[in-house]
């Protein structure tokens, strides 16, 4: 089986990233490209068409970074020549991934898998998953087809196929959120995004983050009225999507015990 498009999102100016994630993928022969990604230092996020600042501001108190924001624009930009490619699927990378050797063996089951999926999420860090997870079914001898409860941050490595990208596209054309976040919130996009466990690949923690987080930013940026309302407005977003997130976890378990049943998978 072919397997997908693979882009790997790099600014061009970092070299030695590059050379990096070519070592990495022709070490496990995968084919790939790069695409070169949106730097935020030089946007002025506030005329950005796709970026929404008030809506951002009114949950969060404070701007995303320019770099989130570049990011953004980074990964939609695939979804676009997803769409004008008509690529059925495509594996997104980060410049900070390091893989298992098996791992187009992972993507390869993915694609021939009869459970249906529209994104699959390789989140590396093993906390994640002790926080609590759910079996599905096996792709091959050493990872299961799983799922996650939460919106866990990460977009350093997914698959997804042609009708999400549009879906994402949509989702991300007035954004207020980053990537990673958006692509957690199935309850906003319908998206069926699962993951595999344990992670065929992890980011590269040593290589660092070229985008400034603004997650660990608490300083609000408020004035009046929305800094008079702004605790209101945060606790009804956090309790909307801790509902949320837990009602997609909990109202699948009969989909996925199906899944289970009519693949013959043992309970694990």
């Amino acid at each position: 089986m072919n397997l997908p498009a693979t882009f790997v999102i790099n600014m061009e100016r970092d070299q030695k990233r590059r050379e990096a994630m070519r070592a990495r993928l022709d070490a496990i022969n995968l084919p790939f490209e790069f695409f070169s990604a949106v730097d935020g230092r030089t946007l002025s996020i506030n005329d950005c068409a796709h970026y929404d600042g008030a809506k951002r501001r009114r949950f969060f108190g404070r701007d995303m970074t320019p770099g989130e924001v570049g990011c953004l624009l980074s990964h939609r930009g695939i979804y676009e020549r997803m769409i004008r490619d008509n690529l059925k699927h495509a594996l997104i990378l980060e410049d900070d991934v390091m893989f298992e050797a098996d791992f187009p063996d992972v993507l390869r089951a993915l694609l021939k898998s009869p459970i249906k999926w529209n994104m699959i999420r390789f989140l590396g860090c093993e906390k994640i998953y002790n926080l609590g997870q759910r079996k599905i079914v096996p792709l091959t001898e050493n990872y299961w087809l799983a799922r996650i409860p939460g919106t866990h941050g990460g977009a350093h490595a997914y698959l997804l196929t042609l009708d999400t990208a549009r879906i994402l596209m949509a989702h991300s054309a007035r954004s207020w959120l980053p990537i990673d976040t958006l692509h957690g919130r199935c309850w906003e996009t319908g998206l069926e995004s699962l993951v595999v466990h344990p992670a065929p690949l992890m980011p590269d923690e040593a290589a660092g983050s070229t985008i400034e987080d603004a997650r660990f930013d608490k300083t609000r940026h408020l004035e009046g009225l929305d800094a008079l309302l702004y605790p209101l407005r945060r606790f009804r977003f956090k309790l909307g999507e801790g509902i949320s997130k837990r009602w997609i976890y909990f109202s699948s378990w009969f989909r996925d015990k199906r899944a289970r049943t009519n693949t013959g998978a043992e309970q694990p």
